[in-house]
């Protein structure tokens, strides 16, 4: 069988690089055809890439999380697809950007009603998200794909397209009933916080069939509201700032425990050897801290603190662990990834590589992301929600506002408000600025210039 090692070196700048060799036979495929390798997506919703202990956090502490990390291959600059949870999550699923399946953003943009008329808000979203919805389904997911080799599927907490049906799973939680509040979950965001017994009824069940299996584990936390049990409230009310950010940070901590429990209740029944296991976040976050909401420049936004997110890839046996600090890979990566992982093919819409290939890692000068207005007008034309695309090459990162279109001002839900469309492109040196402080595009255009032809050369929308 094949095995792929991972050795890091020094690059001639002195940074460590991760190279891949693989030794052994040219396919997987007849192995794991006979005992195929589980898998497993652990997604955090609205959490940092800093915050982590592993990442440098001093003090919310992700002992399960920190210790996944170790225990597989981590990339530390992953980058996500949109700064926002429901494009995200469907390019995780997919492998393809949101300007490719269609969900450009978190809800059709419709009328709203008066807060309290619930009946014609849904008279109005209903046939708007159907339309979405309908185009998503075009796109083989996931769960599509590995059904044709025999696997069982699960979807648990987030999920926007409809049922976990829609979705190409052979079972779930969420209904995707209006009347069930079917926006984002609905019965799937109990999961983690009323524990995880449906997932363990899952596995019984995938057991006894002998069947391997693909689970969805997107657990509404550490999403608002902030409501962690008290013992861990406690914990961080002393050391925080405030209310709100101990509630944030205690969150944090309870949405790893329940990772824990997951990936123990694996090792309990032997499954951790045969098992493939990977973590991303949805899209980031800043908590405010004189409210229950986010603080901006983080979800909604074009920057790292909206789209940067660590990656890991565990498969003990066949990833050898190790941390990379150097590549930069993305969440559109996934898909493709745990395709060749089990010597199947990506589709060709997919535009994501194999992370665990050397040639491909080594040979991939950016990774791409692009930031659309919370609501999608448009199924069929994702420009005209377009905000921003971002062009993330070492060791610059542009962000390249729209060239038409009329700014969208966002209320925060604690208080605030922002024009979510810069004015001019910003360039940052992400390696020296991870927080963006200083743009220096007035003082690099010929970078600028650069960065924006590979942008157009990836996606040009014409506008």
């Amino acid at each position: 069988m094949t095995k792929k090692y991972y050795i890091p070196l020094k690059s001639l700048l002195g940074l460590s690089v991760i190279f891949t060799f693989i030794i052994g036979c040219s396919s997987t495929e007849s192995e794991n055809d006979e005992n195929p390798p589980n898998i497993i997506f652990i997604l955090s919703d609205d959490q940092s890439w800093t915050d982590y202990s592993f990442m440098g956090h001093p003090h919310i502490e992700t002992p399960n999380i920190d210790q996944l990390a170790r225990e597989g291959l981590t990339f530390t600059r992953g980058y996500l697809t949109a700064p926002v949870c429901s494009p995200s999550l469907a390019s995780i699923i997919t492998g393809l950007y949101p300007h490719q399946h269609g969900i450009t953003g978190n809800d059709p943009k419709f009328v709203k009603a008066e807060e309290g008329d619930r009946e014609d808000w849904l008279i109005q979203r209903l046939p708007l998200n159907k339309e979405f919805i309908d185009n998503f389904k075009r796109h083989p997911t996931l769960p599509t794909l590995l059904k044709e080799r025999g696997y069982m599927s699960f979807q648990s907490g987030k999920w926007w397209e409809g049922s976990w049906k829609e979705g190409g799973f052979t079972g779930g939680m969420t209904t995707g009933d209006p009347a069930q509040n079917g926006r984002h979950g609905d019965e799937g965001l109990k999961i983690g916080r009323e524990g995880l017994e449906p997932i363990y009824d899952f596995m019984n069940e995938a057991q006894d069939k002998k069947a391997p299996f693909f689970l969805w584990y997107a657990p509404f936390m550490p999403h608002t509201p902030h409501t962690p049990p008290d013992s861990l409230l406690q914990k961080y009310m002393d050391i925080a700032p405030g209310k709100a950010i101990a509630k944030y940070w205690a969150m944090c901590e309870w949405f790893d425990n329940t990772v824990g429990e997951l990936l123990q209740n694996i090792d309990n029944r032997g499954m951790t050897d045969n098992t493939i296991v990977v973590y991303v976040s949805d899209n980031g976050w800043i908590q405010n801290p004189d409210g229950n909401g986010f603080k901006w420049p983080s979800k909604q936004s074009p920057y790292d603190m909206g789209i940067r997110t660590h990656i890991t890839y565990k498969w003990p046996g066949q990833i050898t662990p190790a941390i990379d600090t150097t590549n930069f890979v993305s969440s559109i990566d996934i898909v493709p990834t745990v395709l060749r992982a089990l010597g199947m093919l990506p589709t060709t819409e997919m535009q994501g590589l194999d992370v665990l290939n050397p040639r491909d890692l080594q040979g991939r000068d950016a990774v791409f992301s692009e930031d659309f207005h919370h609501d999608m007008v448009d199924v069929h034309a994702p420009e005209k929600s377009l905000e921003h695309r971002m062009v993330m090459n070492p060791p610059w990162k542009l962000i390249m506002p729209v060239k038409s279109g009329e700014p969208q001002t966002i209320t925060l839900s604690g208080g605030g408000e922002f024009i979510s469309i810069i004015s001019k492109p910003e360039l940052y040196h992400i390696l020296n600025d991870p927080h963006e402080k200083e743009n220096v595009a007035s003082q690099y255009p010929e970078i600028v210039e650069n960065l924006q032809e590979e942008l157009d050369t990836w996606w040009n929308p014409d506008l």
